[in-house]
C-alpha cells in the first residue's frame, strides 16, 4: 500500500508538473501572440484607402502602363493596359487557356472613380475605384466587389 502510494503521488506530481508547464506555455504563446501582434501592423492590414481625384490624376495624366491580374493572383485572368493622356486605353487580357485579346477603350475621371470602357469585352462604361494595396499598386473595386490588381513601375 505504501509503493502504491509512492508511486500514485509521484505520478501525481508529474501530471501536476506538466499542467503547470502547459498553463505557462499557454501564457507564454499568448503574450508572445499579443507582441507581435502589436509590434506588427501588418498583421492585420487596415482596410485599403481609395485614391482620390488629385491621387488618380497624378498617376493618370501623363499615361500610365499597368500590369494586372484577378484577385487569385492571375488564375482567371491576366492583362497589360496602357492609359493615354488623352483618355483613351488599348491593351491585352488572357483568360486563362486563351489567347490574348487585344482591347481598347476610354477612360475618364468622375471623382475618385475611373470610369472606363473596354471594347469588345465591356463596352458599356464601368466605374472602379482604385484602392491603394502597395507603393505601386492597387486593388480595383467595382461596387463592393475586389475585382483585380494593377501594378506599375
Amino acid at each position: 500500500m505504501i509503493a502504491f502510494s509512492r508511486s500514485f503521488l509521484a505520478r501525481f506530481s508529474e501530471i501536476e508538473v506538466v499542467g503547470k508547464a502547459k498553463d505557462k506555455l499557454s501564457l507564454g504563446a499568448l503574450i508572445l501572440l499579443a507582441a507581435m501582434v502589436t509590434a506588427d501592423s501588418d498583421a492585420f492590414p487596415a482596410e485599403k484607402v481609395p485614391l482620390t481625384r488629385p491621387e488618380l490624376n497624378g498617376l493618370l495624366a501623363k499615361g500610365l502602363s499597368v500590369s494586372s491580374t484577378d484577385m487569385v493572383g492571375g488564375k482567371n485572368f491576366t492583362g497589360t493596359m496602357t492609359y493615354a493622356a488623352n483618355g483613351t486605353l488599348s491593351g491585352a487580357i488572357t483568360f486563362t487557356g486563351k489567347p490574348p485579346i487585344d482591347v481598347k477603350g476610354t477612360w475618364k475621371l468622375d471623382g475618385s472613380r475611373l470610369c472606363r470602357t473596354i471594347v469588345p469585352l465591356q463596352p458599356q462604361e464601368v466605374c472602379e475605384t482604385w484602392h491603394k494595396s502597395g507603393s505601386n499598386e492597387v486593388t480595383i473595386r467595382v461596387g463592393n466587389a475586389d475585382v483585380g490588381v494593377s501594378r506599375w513601375k
